[in-house]
């Protein structure tokens, strides 16, 4: 999970910004008018099954649902029809298949490679062997992926030599993605074709000479006239199914598709509410005629683009305090291509227009950052004052960096620069951006004037391959958090009377048969439960636990809302009780609660005190990033909600509930009491 991985404090902010932001919603403006039904060559029947006269479904036909080069059909090593359409589009199964489905991706995309190695497989043995699927490949190469173009290029230029061929390509690049994400790809794929025993000659002819780049951004181009903004994108009988959804729920989806049924409202058990759909990345142009300002290298791995509006005091703050050293850090050492385009807000910020204006001028006189750091830094002096007041401010500030005032002036008035902006702000409005300063990191929305530090962390998990992965896993814990809350906030009052609670698998210290049972309900990151610990368990320990009075039974508890570590921490516990040291670990994390509480890897501690009891460190450090035990954990916090707990710490005594870190002496009157009840 991603509460065992650093930087897990800016990182939960992404998520939540991805979540509200909803990603996978915002769609390209169309550059194809391309109709739909234009896409794969018909007979002239519907890809949706129609009902006949008596209302059965009608699956079966006996004309090819699309159009094949009939030279270039082959079977696989599994006996499976592999071919080209007529448009040259890669195919595989029974071109009479009931179930056309038409994949959007992407060579270099993460979430394409998931479903190629994960889910694919198996449509392909069962669904696509059996005749019922026919699936159909198109290219959807998104910017942010610098090699996908030409890892596209690579499987066209395979299937040159045969349809097997491309299909083998195919899934050499989804399976050795991280091999070849780099500038020398093509040297990779050479590799790959001498791997397949190609004819190496015409194959790298046609890597060198980017033969059907063309042709795969011809797909990209018929991919956003169909609204496909992320991938893997999918239509099954025409039917958008967006994601690397899992096998359950492509089956499922087959099957509805195969019965007539729509997909739209097809169940999917395994799949997150649309709030907490794991996000997919947001391809957006970066061509010098789409942005006002970019520098850095454009092969770079991690590319930036910043929406920005001239007035605004948050922009004011992130281009003053976090820029300069993204810039020295990030831009000049060649780690980032960097991005800049204008959201003005002109509803709230009049002048936003004509300033983002003004720096695009000064950039025809290659000055666009001395101007854009001079607008921001003196934005007091012209904000609020009107365009006319506010253009005179800009002439001065352009003398003042030397530029040619009057040059300046001519390009405000000419308005073309005016237009270019009110462009960005357009793209913004589609891509459902409104409010600034916003950024994409690899197409991946961040929100606010972030500090160095939260764009230093997200560029450093995509360099090492770990931001599709870390978000994944971050979703899952919001969705799991929000489940947690709403479930809080539909709190049971505690109980009036004893309740009995299984303690069935609980680590627990003292004698099970002791005449009370004390359930606690903790928190390892709450300070009134660290302080329990301190104040009172320890003397309970000493005086009753110890003499066999007293069985001690911990559960958890963690306030996720407030407490992002808590899981971790509980987690670690455990993990240590594998080893027999559960409340070594349990003393650890509350004696050094200020020592690991609110840091950006508290893992890392939890691992050195792990060392210093003696454990296995290598058992302990993978049990809790995997986060092992998270499932039990969620189950004592469900179970805790439903007896009526609300805080931390809580307590059962012999089922009497108590509630808080009360002090030692309200323990011992309880004992006492309890102990003369049973009659000790």
């Amino acid at each position: 999970m991603f509460f065992s991985t650093k930087k897990n404090w800016w990182l939960l902010a992404l998520i939540l910004l991805l979540a509200a932001c909803g990603a996978a919603d915002a769609n390209p403006i169309t550059t194809d008018g391309t109709a739909a039904n234009e896409l794969l060559p018909r007979d002239g029947s519907s890809l949706l099954q129609s009902a006949d006269a008596d209302g059965e479904t009608a699956v079966a036909n006996n004309n090819p649902a699309i159009n094949v080069v009939a030279d270039s059909v082959e079977y696989d090593a599994d006996g499976i029809e592999v071919g080209f359409t007529e448009e040259g589009r890669p195919y595989r199964g029974n071109p009479n298949a009931p179930v056309i489905i038409e994949e959007f991706s992407d060579f270099q995309c993460p979430f394409c490679g998931r479903f190629s190695e994960q889910t694919f497989p198996s449509i392909n043995s069962n669904q696509i062997a059996n005749g019922d699927v026919l699936l159909v490949f198109y290219d959807f190469p998104l910017n942010i992926h610098p090699q996908a173009e030409a890892a596209a290029n690579a499987a066209r230029c395979a299937g040159e030599q045969s349809a097997v061929a491309y299909w083998e390509m195919h899934d050499l690049l989804f399976a050795n993605i991280s091999e070849w994400s780099h500038n020398q790809a093509n040297v990779v794929f050479t590799g790959y074709g001498e791997t397949l025993d190609l004819q190496m000659d015409s194959f790298t002819n046609c890597l060198e000479s980017d033969k059907y780049i063309s042709n795969v951004r011809a797909d990209y181009d018929v991919g956003l006239s169909r609204g496909v903004s992320s991938t893997p994108s999918f239509f099954i009988n025409d039917q958008p199914f967006i994601g690397a959804q899992p096998l359950a729920t492509f089956n499922e989806a087959i099957a509805l598709v195969l019965s007539g049924e729509s997909i739209v409202e097809a169940p999917t058990e395994n799949e997150l509410q649309p709030e907490f759909a794991i996000p997919t990345p947001v391809p957006i142009p970066v061509e010098p005629e789409t942005v006002a300002w970019s520098a850095g290298n454009p092969d770079a791995p991690v590319q930036i683009v910043e929406f920005t509006d001239y007035q605004c005091p948050f922009c004011q703050q992130y281009a003053m305090e976090t820029f300069p050293t993204v810039f020295t850090e990030m831009i000049e050492s060649g780690r980032v291509f960097y991005a800049i385009k204008d959201l003005p807000l002109d509803n709230i910020h009049a002048e936003a227009i004509v300033a983002a204006t003004a720096v695009r001028c000064a950039g025809e006189q290659e000055a666009y950052k001395e101007m854009h750091d001079a607008v921001f830094a003196n934005q007091a002096l012209w904000g609020g004052s009107g365009e006319t007041a506010a253009t005179n401010v800009f002439v001065d500030l352009a003398k003042d960096i030397g530029l040619d005032s009057d040059a300046l002036v001519s390009c405000i008035e000419l308005g073309e620069q005016r237009e270019r902006v009110l462009a960005n702000q357009q793209e913004s409005f589609a891509l459902g951006v409104s409010s600034t300063p916003t950024f994409y990191m690899n197409g991946y929305p961040l929100r606010g004037a972030q500090p160095y530090d939260v764009f230093d962390g997200v560029a450093e998990l995509i360099e090492n391959g770990e931001l599709e992965a870390t978000l994944e896993a971050q979703m899952q814990q919001a969705y799991a958090q929000a489940q947690a809350q709403a479930t809080q906030e539909a709190q049971p009052q505690p109980p009036a009377q004893p309740v009995e609670i299984s303690i069935e698998g609980a680590h627990a210290v003292g004698d099970p048969n002791a005449p009370v049972t004390i359930i606690e309900y903790t928190d390892f990151q709450c300070p009134f439960c660290s302080r329990h610990y301190e104040q009172t368990f320890l003397q309970l320990k000493e005086d009753y636990i110890d003499a066999g009075l007293v069985y001690y039974v911990f559960k958890d508890f963690p306030l996720t809302q407030i407490h992002p570590d808590a899981v971790l921490a509980a987690n670690a516990a455990r993990c240590a009780g594998d080893q027999g040291a559960y409340l070594d670990m349990h003393g650890a994390l509350f004696s050094n609660q200020d020592e690991w509480n609110g840091r950006p890897n508290p893992e890392a501690f939890f691992n050195q005190y792990a060392a210093e009891m003696g454990l296995d460190e290598e058992q302990f450090a993978t049990c809790v990033a995997n986060a092992t035990y998270d499932a039990e954990i969620y189950a004592d916090l469900d179970e805790g909600f439903n007896l009526g707990v609300s805080g931390t710490p809580a307590f059962f005594l012999n089922g009497y509930f108590l509630s808080g870190a009360q002090p030692y002496g309200t323990f011992v009157d309880a004992i006492v009491f309890l102990m003369e009840e049973v009659g000790e």
